[in-house]
C-alpha cells in the first residue's frame, strides 16, 4: 500500500501522458500480479492530468468486461476529457485478444459522442506492456 503512494504520487500532478515511465512503473505495481483480470480507467483533465483512477471492473484469470456506459457515466461525473484504459493479463502475455480489440472499439466510437478521447489501451503483462495505440490500432 506505502509502494501504491508512492508511485502514485509520481503521476499526481503532472501530464501524465509526457510521464510514461512513471505510468508504467505504477500500473506494473498494481496490476501486473493481479490474480485476475482488471480493467483501470485513468481520467483524464484536459491538461492531461489524473484526475481519478479507479478499477472499473474485475474479471477471472482469462477475461473482464467492461460496459462503455458506465465508463462514460464516470467521465462526466468526474469531468475528465480523456481516458487512459489499462487492463492486465494475468498469464503475462500482454498481447491484446480479438475480445480486447472489440471492447477498445466499442468504447472509443461511444466516447466520440461525448467529445471524450480515449488517449490509449495498455495491457500489462509480468514483465511488460503493450500499448494498443503504439502497436497502431486505430485511435
Amino acid at each position: 500500500m506505502a509502494i501504491d503512494h508512492i508511485l502514485r504520487g509520481r503521476i499526481a500532478d503532472k501530464c501524465v501522458l509526457s510521464n510514461e515511465e512513471a505510468v508504467i512503473e505504477y500500473l506494473r505495481a498494481t496490476m501486473a500480479f493481479a490474480p485476475v483480470e482488471q480493467v483501470r480507467v485513468l481520467f483524464l483533465n484536459a491538461a492531461n492530468h489524473l484526475l481519478v483512477d479507479e478499477v472499473m471492473a474485475s474479471g477471472t484469470v482469462s477475461s473482464v468486461h467492461i460496459y462503455p456506459r458506465e465508463v462514460l457515466k464516470r467521465c462526466l461525473d468526474v469531468g475528465a476529457t480523456a481516458i487512459l484504459l489499462v487492463h492486465n493479463h494475468p498469464s503475462g502475455d500482454p498481447h491484446p485478444s480479438d475480445e480486447d480489440v472489440a471492447m477498445m472499439r466499442q468504447l472509443i466510437e461511444a466516447a466520440k459522442a461525448l467529445d471524450i478521447e480515449v488517449v490509449d489501451h495498455v495491457i500489462i503483462g509480468r514483465q511488460t506492456f503493450v500499448s494498443m495505440r503504439g502497436k497502431g490500432f486505430a485511435f
